[in-house]
C-alpha cells in the first residue's frame, strides 16, 4: 500500500503563522485568552501524537479549517465576528449566528478525528451502533463545554461573560441549541462521508 506524505506539517505552519498574526491585539484579550486554553491542549496532544497515532489527511484538514474558524471567534469573540454581523444584515436577522456556525462545524469538522480514534479502540457490532455512539460522545462533549463556560460566567463577571465568551446574545436557549448543532453536524458528516471503509 503506498504510503501517503502527511500534510500536517505544513497545515500546522499555516496555522501557527495565522494563529500570531490573530493574536495581535485581540478585541478582548482576556476572553482570548480562556478561549485559546482548549485549543492548545488539542494542539499539543496532536503534536505529542503525531508519530505514534497520525491521523489522515483528510482528518488533518477537517482540524485546521476548525481550528480557523475557533482563532477568528476568539480573536473577536463569537458574538461579535464581522462575517456573522454581515450575513445577519444579508439576511434581516437580528442574531450574530457565528458562534452557531462554529458549534455546527465543530461537530462536523472534527467527528472524523474521533471515529479514526476511536476505531483504534473500539470494534462495533454496527454501523448504527457506531453512528449513535460518536454522536452522543459529541453531545456530551458540547455539553460539557457548556457547562464550563456557564463557570466562568458565574465566577467571572456574570455579564460580560454572558455577552461575549458565551455568546449568547440574549438567548434563554442558547446552550441547548449550540450541543444540538454539535450534534447534528456529527451526524450530518457521518452519514453524508463515511458509509464506506474506503472512505476512511
Amino acid at each position: 500500500m503506498t504510503q501517503h506524505k502527511s500534510h500536517a506539517p505544513a497545515l500546522f505552519a499555516v496555522f501557527s503563522l495565522f494563529w500570531i498574526l490573530l493574536a495581535i491585539n485581540p478585541s478582548y484579550r482576556d476572553i482570548w485568552l480562556v478561549e485559546n486554553i482548549i485549543l492548545m491542549v488539542c494542539l499539543i496532544y496532536l503534536l505529542g501524537n503525531y508519530h505514534k497515532h497520525p491521523f489522515s489527511n483528510r482528518s488533518y484538514w477537517l482540524i485546521f479549517v476548525f481550528c480557523i474558524l475557533q482563532t477568528v471567534g476568539a480573536h473577536y469573540t463569537y458574538a461579535e465576528v464581522p462575517l456573522g454581523f454581515w450575513v445577519a444584515e444579508l439576511l434581516d436577522i437580528e442574531r450574530n449566528h457565528y458562534d452557531r456556525f462554529v458549534h455546527f462545524a465543530f461537530g462536523f469538522l472534527v467527528i472524523l478525528p474521533f471515529k479514526e480514534v476511536m476505531q483504534r479502540k473500539v470494534k462495533f457490532s454496527s454501523r448504527a451502533i457506531e453512528l449513535f455512539t460518536l454522536v452522543m460522545l459529541f453531545i456530551g462533549i458540547s455539553g460539557s463545554y457548556e457547562i464550563v463556560e456557564s463557570w466562568y460566567a458565574m465566577i467571572y463577571e456574570a455579564e460580560k461573560a454572558s455577552d461575549m465568551f458565551l455568546g449568547s446574545q440574549g438567548d434563554i436557549w442558547d446552550a441547548e441549541k449550540d450541543v444540538f448543532l454539535a450534534g447534528l453536524g456529527a451526524w450530518l458528516y457521518l452519514v453524508l462521508f463515511t458509509r464506506r471503509a474506503a472512505q476512511y
